[in-house]
């Protein structure tokens, strides 16, 4: 279920949703109070910087994409290695994901996340329910940077620097935790961050806030093969992503008319049935191309699809990677 969607359900359930969330709250307001008060203390980690991209809000904002072009920046300055969570899958095991961008495991055996990362970055990435776990094999593989990926939350686990990614427009969402809003951690807790990037160029409302801005440019569309396309006309779209009306919105930046669109819950594993069904799609709708994201594309390669590329600009870059090294 995408994001969109769970906000129309938590605000029409919030009455009975509310208990809850304010328990859930509750909660994760006492852990930081302990750990800000050295009450509980964070591991620390010794001759490697690691380096958390996360945000106080559950769902897709853009923290993989960060992760990324951390990733690739800091591999000029020494041996990276991105961590990342299993989620969605039920794998307990520390999966060796790539080493120095050869990469040993796909999707759906590790998240989708973790493949992207290896195969754009192209370093090594380990993925594991187990953060800590990840962390010590990294340490042992003699690597310099560890980029965190989704860990403003794991307060067990001392940070060099804490990047939080948020939605200009929102963020700090509805001010609601979950079940009954979309907050997983304290509303303060992106005060401890040493860098905040917002993405979304509608505004930011929060005026004590700073940022590095940061904003998505359409790359292109490729084939199954990785070539550029040009002059498509129409397309049908499916994709499996936390806000799928983002995808929508660069495709129709582009130009290309939608014939359909087809979304799917978030980290969603296609199967033949699946593909057959958009295949019949688009074949009624006369597109032109089936299109989605390459997140999703990552978990189909074989198909024959078209995925949109994306590339991340934030502003100020040079500044945040001086910060980071």
């Amino acid at each position: 279920m995408n994001s969109e969607k769970i906000r129309k359900i938590q605000k029409l359930s919030r009455a009975i949703l509310l208990p809850p969330s304010l328990l859930y709250g509750g909660v994760v307001n006492i852990k930081n109070f302990l750990y800000n008060k050295k009450i509980l203390r964070a591991q620390t980690y010794d001759n490697v910087k690691i380096i958390s991209v996360g945000n106080i809000a559950a769902g897709g904002v853009g923290k993989t994409p960060v992760v990324i072009e951390l990733c690739r920046a800091l591999s000029q300055y020494g041996k990276v290695c991105a961590v990342t969570g299993n989620y969605p899958t039920k794998d307990k095991r520390v999966n060796i994901v790539s080493l120095d961008g050869k990469i040993f495991k796909k999707p759906d055996v590790i998240p989708d996340e973790a493949y992207m990362i290896a195969k754009k970055a192209q370093v090594s990435v380990i993925s594991s329910k187990s953060r800590k776990a990840a962390i010590e094999l990294a340490i042992g593989l003699k690597t310099n940077y560890i980029v965190l990926d989704d860990a403003l939350h794991k307060r067990s686990i001392k940070k060099n620097t804490e990047i939080c990614v948020v939605d200009k427009e929102k963020p700090l969402e509805d001010g609601f935790y979950l079940p009954a809003g979309m907050l997983r951690d304290s509303k303060s807790s992106i005060k401890r961050c040493d860098i905040t990037i917002c993405l979304n160029k509608t505004g930011f409302k929060e005026k004590k806030i700073d940022c590095y801005e940061a904003s998505f440019k359409p790359a292109g569309i490729f084939n199954k093969k990785e070539e550029k396309i040009d002059n498509v006309k129409t397309a049908f779209l499916f994709c499996g992503i936390g806000k799928p009306e983002s995808f929508v919105m660069s495709v129709e930046n582009l130009g290309i008319k939608i014939n359909g669109h087809k979304f799917f819950e978030d980290h969603h594993i296609y199967s033949k049935k699946d593909m057959q069904s958009l295949y019949e799609m688009q074949d009624k709708t006369q597109a032109e191309i089936l299109l989605t994201t390459y997140k999703d594309y990552v978990k189909i390669e074989n198909e024959d699809v078209c995925y949109l590329d994306v590339s991340l600009d934030i502003e100020k870059f040079d500044e945040v990677i001086e910060k980071l090294k």
